[in-house]
């Protein structure tokens, strides 16, 4: 269930980080909002809490901005059932998220409620939990979700109503060293997800393969496809998919232009921060084939334009991402 799924699994005779998110595209607008809060400390220290959040604007990239505020004990508390976490003026809890926060001449403010209590995705196979990606775990409680609400972005309040997107719970001991996150849905069937992740960590002095892990929601069932490469198969902005299995094969793209990138700084527990570009507004084309007789036959084309939520980060900024999630 989301509320088991989401209770905080902090514990400072460990330490790590933890966050939980929510990202949402406006079906009338066209409009992306994301906010993501946390929390990261050393083992046995007090952890300090953050939030980020951006509103993406699908024809003017002027007022696509993001804002960050970070909050030292005891301007933040951990919770329970009621509200997982509480960081300076924002909160989340089962079904809701709401806050504020400022910087550089922007301030965003948001009131969002969203359907819960559908099945809980793990965006990792267990394996991956014990080998690839063992520093970080995803559950994704609430995997293709209605959002209704209001977002204020510098005065200016959208309201929005049966948008789609998606709350996520992340814990582990650490970041990945970098990785590659989208959540694609809004496709002309209604019940069709795609969950995409591909992403290495360091043990020691050495970086492991890139482990990649796409879940796609067909037909009332999910599949899960699973690769493990030397070799990266992204860039900035751009996300080239083909994944095979005995069964099913996936292949396609997901993207964003670079102005519909925000770029966030995400504390770590070893002090060593990961730079994430986000955007809510992103765009796909995958193509879904299964094995019959001879070969593969595509059963679906995936595509969704806009309404694409996905992120590319890692330990180093992208000079070509302008908009910086800025403030305290």
């Amino acid at each position: 269930m989301a509320e088991r799924d989401n209770l905080p699994r902090w514990d400072p005779r460990v330490g790590g980080n933890e966050a939980w998110y929510l990202t949402v595209t406006d079906p009338t607008s066209g409009q992306g909002f994301w906010v993501r809060m946390g929390l990261a400390g050393r083992r046995g220290d007090a952890p300090a809490g953050e939030v980020v959040a951006a509103r993406f604007h699908p024809t003017d990239p002027e007022r696509t901005f993001g804002v960050r505020s970070t909050h030292p004990s005891p301007d933040f508390t951990l919770g329970g059932p009621d509200r997982y976490l509480r960081t300076g003026d924002s909160e989340i809890g089962p079904g809701f998220v709401r806050g504020a926060a400022a910087g550089a001449g922007h301030r965003l403010a948001w009131d969002l409620s969203f359907a819960k209590d559908e099945p809980t995705y793990t965006l990792l196979p267990e394996a991956a939990g014990r080998g690839p990606l063992g520093a970080v775990a995803v559950a994704v409680p609430n995997v293709d979700t209605v959002v209704t609400g209001s977002v204020t972005a510098d005065g200016q309040t959208l309201d929005v109503a049966s948008g789609r997107g998606q709350q996520g719970h992340v814990f582990g001991r650490g970041h990945p060293e970098r990785w590659v996150w989208a959540h694609c849905g809004g496709f002309e069937d209604g019940d069709a997800v795609v969950e995409a992740v591909t992403g290495q960590v360091r043990r020691g002095p050495f970086l492991t393969p890139f482990f990649t892990s796409i879940g796609v929601r067909w037909e009332g069932r999910w599949i899960r496809l699973v690769r493990l490469a030397g070799l990266r198969d992204f860039s900035m902005g751009s996300w080239r998919i083909d994944v095979t299995d005995r069964r099913y094969r996936m292949t396609g793209r997901i993207e964003a232009p670079i102005p519909a990138l925000v770029q966030a700084r995400l504390e770590g527990p070893d002090g060593v921060p990961r730079y994430c570009h986000h955007t809510d507004i992103g765009s796909c084309r995958l193509a879904l084939f299964e094995r019959r007789t001879g070969g593969f036959d595509q059963i679906a084309m995936l595509e969704g334009k806009g309404t694409v939520q996905a992120e590319w980060a890692g330990r180093t900024p992208s000079s070509a991402v302008e908009r910086l999630a800025a403030g305290g």
